[in-house]
């Protein structure tokens, strides 16, 4: 079952994330080692493996959109 706190820290990160542009990991592992007393190995661990999983998805996103703006127009 999902922790109700996990879920709202990482609903608060989201939204401000949205707001400022600012890195979650940048938010989310500061909150993780010192509200939720994660040992550090996990936390960052965890911020890069999310981190990797993004980025290549957003790769992945901007080669599609890159495709398809670059079709003729014939």
């Amino acid at each position: 079952m999902i922790d109700v706190s996990f879920a709202l820290a990482g609903a608060l990160t989201g939204f401000v994330v949205g707001l400022t542009g600012v890195g979650g990991g940048a938010l989310m592992t500061p909150i993780l080692l010192i509200v939720f007393g994660v040992s550090p190995t996990t936390a960052i661990a965890t911020d890069l493996w999310f981190a990797a999983i993004t980025k290549l998805a957003g790769a992945r996103v901007h080669q599609l959109s890159w495709q398809i703006c670059s079709l003729p127009l014939n």
